[in-house]
């Protein structure tokens, strides 16, 4: 009896892998800030204040030099002329003969009356008070932001990966055919 026998050799392959590489070398990226903060300066400068003691010194007799003499002045002028205006009725009536009175005991007995003096309530006028306000003084000044950036680098170096694909070992079928005694 014919034997058959057949012996195959399968095909062998050697694969040599590389795989990629990526080597990435980064830099940090750097912001430098720097601030000026907002300022405000408000001031508020003193008012003035003006007080004029004038009307009510003035109202209780107490004035200043140029109108104390202006006034004494006005004084003695009517008091001149109050003067004249006695002496001159003294005269009239000395000058009425006619009438049966004592003239001269007349004149002397008006002389000797006095006005009585008397209390008199009088307004006292206030003094003249101003007061200027003078404005706030307002001063912004903004604050300020300065920044640099240093943006960050990424440097890469990439080797792709390979596949080394090699035969080492080819196919074959051997076919023999052998006698076999039974």
């Amino acid at each position: 009896m014919l034997r058959i026998n057949i012996s195959t050799q399968s095909t062998r392959l050697e694969y040599t892998t590389r795989n990629a590489q990526s080597n990435l070398k980064t830099t940090r990226p750097s912001l430098q800030m720097e601030t000026t903060p907002a300022t405000l300066e408000i001031s508020q400068p003193r008012g003035e204040l003006t007080i004029d003691m004038t009307p009510c010194r003035y109202s209780i007799g107490l004035k200043n030099n140029a109108d104390f003499a202006r006034d004494n002045a006005a004084l003695g002028k009517q008091t001149a002329m109050d003067a004249i205006a006695r002496i001159a009725q003294e005269g009239y009536q000395l000058a009425h003969i006619e009438s049966n009175s004592n003239a001269i005991a007349d004149i002397a007995a008006d002389s000797t009356r006095s006005e009585l003096l008397g209390v008199t309530w009088a307004h006292i006028d206030a003094p003249d008070i101003h007061y200027q306000a003078n404005p706030v003084q307002f001063n912004p000044v903004a604050g300020k932001v300065n920044f640099t950036v240093q943006p960050g680098t990424v440097q890469g170096d990439y080797q792709p990966g390979s596949v080394d694909i090699r035969v080492s070992q080819y196919p074959s079928i051997e076919i023999s055919v052998m006698d076999v005694k039974v």
